[in-house]
């Protein structure tokens, strides 16, 4: 089972389904990481203004990414148990380390010998337009109907711009523009069902 870490649905899953593994969406962690994240940054640039804060922030915000990456991308447990002791030793991480520490578990279970084979979950969003929008919600029941999908998929989500308005709990950081567009390749006139004729 996969969650947000809504600690009813984990309350539940304790008493009632035991026997079941519980992982945690990365992408939530890494949403709940960002307050404190932001917090160690704006501690480094204290008593600087101008260029001096930006550089100095900007610099120990990718060392901070890095080495919480370093835990949540690691290629196995251990792996991962090591690149959390790195976070610990950073004298801005110490707290980010403690945070990260009590989803640890559920973060990298699908690395367990007894979950071989499960892949880490994306923000649930993207399932919901892989079924729902693209798949129409069937199952592929073979390999080459699935890698079909998952190809409109991949080409679809490069190509839709997101929306210019934001919501009451989601907001948009490049509104109006699509992944391609982001990262200085637009589209243009060309749209997904054109790539997908390519």
């Amino acid at each position: 089972m996969v969650s947000d870490g809504a600690k009813g649905l984990i309350g539940y899953v304790g008493r009632v389904l035991s026997w079941v593994n519980h992982q945690r969406c990365q992408f939530h962690i890494w949403r709940k990481l960002s307050g404190e994240l932001t917090a160690r940054v704006n501690e480094a640039a204290m008593g600087l203004t101008g260029a001096a804060a930006k550089a100095v922030k900007k610099k120990v915000r990718a060392e901070l990414i890095s080495l919480v990456g370093g835990v949540l991308d690691a290629g196995s447990y251990k792996a991962a148990e090591e690149a959390l002791e790195e976070l610990k030793a950073h004298q801005l991480g110490g707290k980010l380390a403690t945070l990260l520490e009590e989803h640890l578990d559920a973060a990298m279970v699908y690395l367990l010998e007894f979950n071989q084979g499960l892949a880490r979950v994306s923000p649930e969003w993207y399932w919901r337009d892989f079924r729902l929008r693209l798949s129409r919600g069937r199952n592929h029941r073979s390999d080459e109907r699935l890698e079909r999908a998952a190809c409109l998929w991949a080409i679809y989500r490069n190509f839709e711009p997101a929306q210019r308005r934001s919501e009451r709990k989601r907001h948009y950081r490049h509104p109006g523009m699509s992944p391609l567009a982001v990262a200085g390749a637009p589209p243009g006139k060309i749209s997904y069902l054109d790539a997908l004729a390519v």
